[in-house]
């Protein structure tokens, strides 16, 4: 099994948070906690042992504790991993989700930190899975309805080979490794398949012809995921809203006139 040290160098975490992360390894910290930041890597128990975890670790102000397990939890999946027989690059793609999200919250706040462990049990329990520029997460809902997820990373390219090439290689992944999941429909649920984006983005936006793949079959017009996408953070007044991007401006001018963003629930045409 490979190390904690391996694994942050293997998703190329920062250099200021791994020597965070291993110093509270050398410190033995949470060594209590093992049995939950294993559970971490269950599909069925990750959410509750996540709860867990945040109780008896305490304050956390900055989120490096939680990452700590989280990252232990993830020498046990890259453990699963090979029992499955998954490739190495395909685990180092998922698992740079902590990378890109420490990194993100640089980008919102100033100082490295990780606010999004209600997400990434997701990765730790082999559920969601990046294959090249998007991720693919297994989803059951309680009615029993199955199809597979699809999340733009924020560091995707909306080009439309590269999107294809993705979606190629997801349905040949899980083919072969969870072949009961060949035939479920694809879906994605995002602002990015937002009707709104119509009036905000050029007829040759890679945005539109990404939805163009697409059948809306819902618009939440309530939600503010894009927020966070778009302008880095949730809570800032639509009047201090930057205006760096063309689309920064276009949806800011959009927002103070009293429109609306959201986002739109699509499922895959065939085809693609």
């Amino acid at each position: 099994m490979e190390s904690l040290k391996e694994i942050c160098s293997r998703i190329e975490l920062q250099k200021e948070v791994e020597e965070a992360v291993l110093a509270m390894e050398e410190k033995q910290e949470f060594s209590r906690a093992d049995k939950d930041i294993r559970k971490l890597t269950e599909a069925e128990n990750w959410e509750k042992a996540r709860e867990n975890l945040k109780r008896s670790i305490g304050e956390d102000p900055r989120g490096l504790k939680i990452l700590y397990c989280m990252l232990k939890a993830a020498v046990i999946s890259w453990g699963k991993y090979l029992e499955q027989g998954i490739e190495g690059k395909i685990f180092e793609d998922t698992m740079k989700c902590f990378t890109r999200f420490v990194e993100e919250h640089k980008a919102s706040y100033g100082v490295y930190g990780f606010d999004r462990d209600f997400w990434t049990g997701r990765q730790l329990s082999l559920q969601l899975f990046r294959l090249g520029e998007l991720e693919y997460e297994k989803v059951e809902e309680k009615n029993g309805e199955r199809y597979i997820s699809i999340h733009i990373p924020s560091d995707a390219i909306l080009d439309s080979e590269k999107i294809k090439g993705s979606l190629s290689s997801a349905k040949t992944f899980f083919e072969k490794q969870v072949p009961s999941w060949d035939k479920v429909p694809y879906k994605c649920c995002s602002w990015l398949l937002s009707p709104a984006l119509k009036e905000l983005l050029g007829e040759n936006s890679r945005i539109l012809k990404f939805q163009e793949m697409f059948t809306v079959e819902e618009v939440y017009k309530d939600s503010r995921e894009f927020m966070e996408w778009v302008f880095k953070r949730r809570d800032i007044p639509l009047e201090d809203l930057p205006e760096e991007t063309s689309l920064q401006k276009n949806m800011k001018a959009h927002l103070l006139s009293g429109g609306w963003v959201g986002e739109g629930m699509g499922c895959l045409k065939a085809g693609y």
